[in-house]
């Protein structure tokens, strides 16, 4: 496992971002190519900094044969050359490029390869079904607190199952059952009949039973990754007015994925465009998807799953990202840790500072009595991510920074934390000084209550300017329970 470095001061941030590194990484996948820049200091910060989707297709017709295409192979070379174009006009030269399920199954693979190479200058790494499931597995562990459970990449061409015990892979299988396919083979109808969905999901149930290791036991999470997931959580988010528009840690019922199934299932391709929510190049394929979604739960015994906004683009990241020797698997040693000083580092904080108002703030927590303290474990790990992100919205201007650095938080996002977290997280940054504590529109995601905080009597008792008089307990209006 890996911790993040230390910088000693503002100058230390300085010399260290001057050598910061970009990498492209394109992930080929069978409906959409995706190209990411990341732009990284090794083992102390990244962010994403440009995203490229061009809706390929590319598994086009590869549930009847397995023989990409002339017309989805133009498509892709095509796509492939934009993608060239962008790297080499940003002037990135470090490219990782992936091929994943089509490409991988295609009996005509080495052609693609060989017009990529020619007319892109592009060179295509073409993964492994483990190597598909692993850099998924990487993308989940290192921005989610998944322990022991599973991670369930589904993508155009293919799903993976891969098993996760004490954070490590243990199993891990890939089908042939991507949502593209699946609506190929099995949803040919337009509208689809109540037939094709049974027998779809007969399929799915038979090729989920053989999996003996595949089953929920007792503190089992289930991590959900891919395009036509996450359009499941948003449409799900969709119907019932979910208050912001956040993916990535969301958690969607079994009952919520089978009301969507259950819509979509009445619905012609033209009518699903219309859906709130609904991604126009997706709608032919989301039924199919919500299907496979609701049969994974069902097999595996689980009554919701949690969406991962990551996945295999990020987990090639990681690999760079930590450097870390063979044998070992890159990761953070504590994800929400790591999350908060990610996001402190990539906004310049003074890190001595943050982490005495941290002591500060944490003590006076913890000297609280018993009987009038409302929190626990987990308010104590969210005062301390406010105290350590308090001041980073110094980085766009003083004045305000407290509303700057609430909506950084707000729009950055912290992985790890809960979408409620992540709200208190935002509010106690808002609120450590000026104004009377309100959610606003973080309002959906809390229940009534106080969480006591001690974050401005801390900033008070460290400022220059305090009176050591001045003793006072700040309370923002969010939730404890």
């Amino acid at each position: 496992m890996n911790n993040l470095q230390q910088l000693d001061s503002l100058a230390a941030h300085s010399d260290v971002y001057r050598d910061s590194q970009r990498v492209a990484i394109i992930d080929m996948g069978s409906n959409s190519f995706r190209l990411i820049v990341m732009e990284y200091v090794p083992r102390l910060s990244f962010k994403m900094v440009d995203e490229v989707r061009e809706s390929v297709r590319i598994g086009e017709g590869m549930a009847q044969m397995d023989v990409l295409r002339p017309a989805a192979m133009d498509r892709a070379v095509r796509a492939a050359q934009i993608y060239a174009s962008f790297c080499q006009s940003s002037g990135i030269q470090d490219i990782v490029v992936a091929g994943t399920s089509a490409i991988r199954d295609a009996r005509n693979q080495s052609r693609y390869i060989e017009r990529v190479a020619r007319e892109a200058g592009l060179n295509v790494r073409v993964l492994s079904e483990t190597e598909e499931a692993y850099y998924g597995y990487l993308a989940a562990v290192n921005s989610t607190t998944l322990h022991t459970g599973y991670v369930v990449d589904l993508g155009g061409g293919s799903m993976q199952i891969t098993r996760v015990e004490n954070r490590l892979t243990t199993h891990s299988v890939s089908f042939p059952i991507g949502a593209v396919r699946l609506t190929e083979g099995w949803l040919k109808s337009d509208p689809a009949s109540r037939k094709e969905i049974e027998q779809l999901s007969d399929h799915l149930r038979e090729r989920f039973q053989a999996l003996d290791w595949f089953r929920y036991e007792e503190g089992m999470t289930m991590i959900g990754e891919g395009g036509s997931l996450r359009l499941i959580g948003h449409l799900i988010q969709k119907r019932m007015g979910y208050p912001l528009d956040w993916l990535h840690g969301y958690t969607m019922s079994v009952d919520e994925v089978e009301a969507v199934r259950d819509e979509l299932a009445k619905l012609s391709v033209a009518q699903r465009g219309k859906v709130a929510g609904m991604k126009p190049d997706r709608a032919d394929i989301s039924l199919a998807g919500a299907v496979a979604i609701h049969e994974v739960l069902k097999a595996g015994g689980f009554d919701a799953m949690t969406i991962c906004s990551q996945g295999l683009r990020e987990g090639l990241f990681y690999e760079r990202f930590f450097e870390a020797p063979a044998g070992e698997t890159p990761m953070f040693a504590d994800v929400r840790r790591a999350s908060v000083l990610n996001l402190a580092h990539l906004y310049r904080f003074q890190e001595h500072h943050a982490e005495h108002i941290a002591h500060l703030t944490l003590a006076m927590f913890d000297q609280m009595p018993a009987e009038h303290l409302q929190c626990g474990a987990g308010e104590r790990d969210i005062l301390w991510a406010a105290s350590m992100l308090h001041d980073i919205g110094v980085s766009i201007d003083y004045h305000d920074h407290h509303k700057h650095g609430s909506y950084l938080i707000t729009n950055a996002g912290l992985p790890g934390y809960t979408h409620r977290e992540i709200a208190l997280i935002a509010l106690l940054v808002r609120y450590h000084r000026k104004g009377k504590p309100t959610p606003d529109e973080l309002a959906g995601l809390l229940e009534p209550g106080m969480m006591c905080a001690c974050c401005n009597c801390a900033r008070s008792c460290a400022s220059p300017n305090s009176s050591t008089g001045r003793v006072m307990v700040w309370c923002a209006m969010c939730a404890c329970t």
